[in-house]
């Protein structure tokens, strides 16, 4: 399934005007037949004088030029990425929130979107830092003395590469990179003998905590170093 959110023709009823879609929007919810879909931090900002960007978090991974034919009832979003093969969008705008519906491979799409005043930031954003473990639980038990007693610190660079350090081991160096549609992050270690970790991630301030996806999953809880 090809759904490219930034491509595509979308029809506009015929009072639409252009100052209705110029903004910034960001995606709630993108479903694909009975399956939510929806990608993480996905914005696209539609400028009064025809152009556009979109991207997730921070990263901007599209442009391009728009343009809105009321004759036609057509609203093309010309992207520098290519063409778009699935055809126009119905939708429906209502003051700060906008509806697109198409069919693609036989499967309704349906995509919620609502205006934002700026671009969010992604668990991709938030995770970039160096972090220190302040807990680490397996179920109800808590495991830190046993799995790192005298600590651990994951560094997690923009440049997509991570370090995880414990004293007196060896550090394990690697990639790593987030799920496009759930906040889940994979640890790739140089030593392609070693699984891939996952984790769900979630923030709270400066914590960060990983949950391993396993039945009886294993919580880490790290704060960030502020140097």
């Amino acid at each position: 399934m090809k759904f490219t959110l930034a491509l595509g023709i979308l029809c506009f009823s015929l009072n639409t005007n252009s100052q209705s879609i110029v903004g910034l929007w960001t995606v709630d919810q993108v479903t694909v037949g009975d399956e939510i879909m929806t990608p993480v931090a996905k914005w696209f900002n539609y400028k009064d004088d025809n152009t556009y960007t979109a991207g997730n978090g921070w990263l901007q991974n599209d442009e391009g030029t728009w343009n809105l034919d009321l004759k036609k009832n057509e609203f093309l979003p010309i992207s520098g990425n290519g063409a778009d093969e699935f055809g126009a969008f119905a939708s429906a705008i209502q003051q700060n929130n906008m509806t697109w519906k198409r069919m693609e491979e036989g499967m309704q799409v349906v995509v919620s979107l609502s205006r934002i005043t700026k671009i969010p930031k992604s668990p991709k954003d938030n995770i970039v830092g160096n972090w220190n473990l302040t807990a680490a639980k397996k179920g109800d038990e808590d495991i830190i003395d046993s799995y790192a007693p005298e600590g651990e610190n994951i560094f997690i660079r923009w440049t997509g590469t991570y370090r995880k350090s414990k004293p007196g081991e060896p550090r394990v160096n690697g990639y790593w990179n987030m799920h496009a549609h759930r906040p889940e992050l994979h640890l790739i270690n140089y030593d392609r003998n070693k699984e891939v970790e996952m984790y769900m991630v979630s923030f709270e301030e400066n914590t960060l905590v990983l949950k391993s996806k396993e039945d009886v999953p294993t919580i880490y809880t790290y704060e960030k170093n502020q140097f």
